[in-house]
Order: C-alpha cells, then sequence, then structure tokens
C-alpha cells in the first residue's frame, strides 16, 4: 500500500529526508534571527545563580539566608534563576553560536546592566542593626549623598537610584543580600560594601559576573592583594595601618609588652598578624592574642585575659560594640594600659560605648579630622549633613559614607555618557592622584587598586579625639 503523501517509485525514506531538510533550514534561520535579536539587544550573560561561588557562605544558614531576603531564596536555585530568566536560558541551550554572538557583542559594547537613559542603580549592603549596627549611618549617608547629587542634576544627565540591604554583620545574609541586589535588582555597581568577611563571601560571585565594586567598606588587603579587575579599595588596608600603629606605640609611647584584642575572622586576624610582623622585625616578643566572636556580649573573661597578659600596651582590632564594651569592663577592673586601635572605631558613637575608660586611646585614620572646621571639605561635609541627614550623626562613619561616594561618582563622571561597567572600569584605572574628595590622594592603575595608602593619629581626650600626627605612608 502506497502512502498518499509518498511520491510513486521513490523510497519511502527518501521522501522524507527531502521533506526534513527544509524543515531544518527553517530551524536554523529562526535560530540565527533570535541570534541576532539578543545581539542587537545586548543582553548580557545569566549569572551562575546556581552555582555557590561563596565557599559555601550561603548554605550553611539557609534560615540567615531567608531571613535577609525571602524574595532571593528562589535565585539561589538553579530552577529558579532558569525561570527567572527564560530567554537567555533557552537561546544558550538552543544553540551555543548565538550563545558566542551575544556574549561577543557584549564584550565589544560593554555590560548597561542598571543603566537607562535617565538612571544608574547603584547598591550596597551593612548592618542597621546587630554588632556592627553603628556602621548602618554609613549606607544612609550614601543615601543622602546620591540625593544631593541628584538635586543637582546627576551625572551626564542620570540621576542614582540607590539600593542597599542590611545584612546584620552576618556574612550568610551578606550572600543573599548581594544576589538579590545582582539579579533583581539589575544594579550596574556596588559602592561600601561592609565588613572583611563579608565581602570575601561575595567577592568570587562578584568577580565573574563583572559587577564593580567601588570602595568596600573594609580595610582588608585582600580587597586589593590580589588584584581583582572590578573591585576597587579605598581604605589604608589593615597593614599599613596595624604596622604604622605598631610602631607610633614603641618609637612615641614607649610600650613594650603587647596584647591585641581582635575579631576571630580574616578582619582580626590581620590585625594581629600585622601587629605581630613589626614586632617580630624588632626582635619583640610576639603580642598576646585574646579572641572574641562577632556575636559575642560578655567580654568580662577576654579583659581577665588582658589583664593576666602583663601587656603595658593593647591593640583593639574590633568593631564599635565590643571595641568599647571591652575598653569597659577593662577599666571595671582596674586595668588601665595604653589603648591603641584601628580607625574601624574612629566615631563619636564610641565614647558613649565605653565610657570614661576610652581616654588617652590612640588610634589611625585615613580620613580627615570630621572636627576640623578649617578644613573646607570638612566644613562642606558638615553643610551636608545639616541639610541632607539632619537627625544622623557627624562622625568618621558618616564622614566614610561621602568618601566612598566621591570615588564612585568621579569614576562615573570619567567613564562618560556612553557607561558601561568595563567603561567605568577603564576610567578608576586611569585615575591618579586624585584630590578633590575628602581623602587627601586617591589613585588606581591596572595594577594597583588599593586607592589610600596613608594613616595619621588621633587621641580620645574629653569628647573627642584630637590629632597627634600628620598623614604618613608606610616606608
Amino acid at each position: 500500500m502506497v502512502d498518499q503523501n509518498q511520491t510513486v517509485g521513490q523510497p519511502p525514506n527518501t521522501r522524507r529526508s527531502h521533506r526534513t531538510q527544509p524543515r531544518m533550514q527553517r530551524i536554523v534561520a529562526l535560530v540565527a534571527l533570535c541570534a541576532l535579536l539578543l545581539s542587537a539587544c545586548g543582553t548580557p550573560a545569566n549569572p551562575t545563580t546556581g552555582t555557590d561561588n561563596t565557599g559555601g557562605a550561603a548554605s550553611a544558614s539557609p534560615a540567615a539566608s531567608a531571613a535577609a531576603s525571602p524574595a532571593v531564596s528562589a535565585a539561589a536555585s538553579p530552577a529558579a534563576s532558569e525561570a527567572a530568566s527564560p530567554a537567555a536560558g533557552e537561546s544558550a541551550a538552543a544553540s551555543p553560536a548565538a550563545s558566542a554572538s551575544a556574549a561577543a557583542t557584549t564584550a565589544a559594547t560593554g555590560s548597561t546592566t542598571g543603566v537607562t537613559d535617565s538612571e544608574i542603580v547603584i547598591g550596597s549592603w551593612g548592618p542597621q542593626d546587630g554588632p556592627a549596627g553603628a556602621y548602618g549611618v554609613i549606607n544612609r549617608t550614601m543615601d543622602g549623598y546620591f540625593k544631593k547629587l541628584n538635586d543637582e542634576g546627576g551625572i551626564n544627565g542620570r540621576k542614582i537610584r540607590f539600593v542597599y540591604e542590611n545584612d546584620s554583620y552576618q556574612p550568610a545574609k551578606t550572600v543573599a543580600a548581594v544576589k538579590k541586589l545582582v539579579e533583581e535588582d539589575q544594579v550596574f555597581a556596588l559602592v561600601g560594601g561592609l565588613g572583611t568577611p563579608h565581602n570575601l563571601a561575595v567577592m568570587e560571585y562578584l568577580v565573574q559576573n563583572n559587577v564593580p565594586h567601588i570602595a568596600p567598606a573594609t580595610g582588608s588587603t585582600l580587597m586589593s592583594q590580589p588584584l581583582k579587575p572590578n573591585v576597587f579599595a579605598l581604605q589604608t588596608n589593615y597593614n599599613i595601618e596595624a604596622t604604622l600603629l605598631t610602631r607610633y606605640a614603641l618609637d612615641n609611647l614607649k610600650g613594650q609588652k603587647f596584647a591585641v584584642f581582635y575579631q576571630n575572622d580574616a578582619f582580626g586576624k590581620e590585625g594581629l598578624d600585622s601587629v605581630n610582623a613589626e614586632l617580630k622585625a624588632r626582635g619583640l616578643e610576639e603580642a598576646v592574642g585574646v579572641s572574641y566572636e562577632a556575636a559575642d556580649t560578655n567580654f568580662s573573661a577576654q579583659a581577665l585575659k588582658l589583664q593576666t597578659s602583663g601587656a603595658d600596651s593593647v591593640v583593639i582590632w574590633a568593631v564599635p560594640k565590643p571595641a568599647g564594651s571591652i575598653i569597659s569592663e577593662m577599666d571595671k577592673i582596674g586595668y588601665k594600659p595604653q589603648l591603641l586601635a584601628t580607625a574601624v572605631i574612629n566615631d563619636p558613637a564610641l565614647f558613649q560605648l565605653a565610657g570614661p575608660g576610652i581616654q588617652g586611646l590612640v588610634l589611625g585614620s585615613w580620613l580627615p579630622d570630621f572636627n576640623d572646621m578649617s578644613n573646607p571639605k570638612i566644613a562642606a561635609y558638615h553643610e551636608f549633613m545639616q541639610k541632607y541627614l539632619p537627625n544622623e550623626p557627624v562622625g568618621g562613619f558618616s564622614l566614610a559614607g561621602v568618601a566612598y561616594s566621591e570615588v564612585l561618582v568621579e569614576g562615573l563622571r570619567r567613564a562618560g555618557q556612553d557607561l558601561t561597567r568595563e567603561s567605568l572600569i577603564e576610567a578608576l584605572n586611569g585615575m591618579q592622584n586624585f584630590t578633590d574628595g575628602l581623602v587627601p590622594s586617591v589613585s588606581y592603575g591596572p595594577d594597583d587598586h588599593q586607592g589610600a595608602a596613608a594613616i595619621y593619629f588621633m587621641q580620645a581626650k574629653g569628647d573627642k579625639f584630637e590629632k597627634l600626627s600628620d598623614f604618613e605612608e608606610l616606608k
């Protein structure tokens, strides 16, 4: 019996083969058309949301991640990620050639994620509560700074839309917050994301997705070493700071035996290791290390350990609440060594947290004195705070928020009207000796993303910090 669709005299499979060829040609043509449409739109590659690029921080605490951002929990799964971006996922599966074409177009034109003709979406994260809640003013200050900028016309015709997330100083929550910012809010870049372990938890993810992070709110050396092409550190790193602080204690304060109260993570350990490296270089005994965990609330045991160490100089490498608490606890038991501390607690809030035991504390600063009204930049900072943030405290933390914002904004200005992530990175790599912001001098280059490299010293006297020295760099 002959198939009605079969040509007489032809084998059955021959006719089917002839019918299949035009069908395949139409499919190939359709795929090619999709590729051209995707290329014209400049669709960026879909982020690798299904992979935990943070050393397992997200999976370590699913509940914490969900609490930080319930909507983001779906983005952590590959299925949800594919559902969120079917066009990108389907085109990649349908045709490798189409994916290559889209990637080539993105490389040629640059990523414009988070950029429209009228706005630039910028993101950040930090604690608004918890042991480091005092740092919350940094994000709030950046928000105020961008409102001021928008009131003045924006940047190259665009306004800033700023989105920031509260991570409660918990790295697992940072992971969820950053994924939300990148995948849901579609931020163009990040600025001033706070914390050493928190930055490290999302570093690989940001590098793989080429999301610029300008001025992370940490002095960790790992922000700039080894070099990450999309991460630009600003704050003088902890190694420089701790080394100069130890030298000051030895040379100017005549310290002989040291102890270090430090947070038991990458932040605290860099401070401890840098102090010990300088002591070792001078042939002196290592400092006694006394650690605490970020979630600790009682520090009486650590105060006793510090006292029994016999140290005449105690270096505090801690965030505000633990720093204030250990100073208070040492004062309670009558232990009064020379106190020294990292710049990360350089804020008037410390006086209330620490009580009278703070008197005489010496700490470093990478930013100008926030009380120095003879400095026109500080006078402008006070004016800005009064107008845009009248209920927020003037101090080192809000001052840092302005400094972080200034560097990002300068980079955006230099990147020009045709803004892409790549043009921003290129503009920052060309920034040499930028002196228009609060930081005395900021320089970047293709092989150096450190930013600032100097500090000076201040001392607690009465109800404020007074300047002891001029800026100096590590030699």
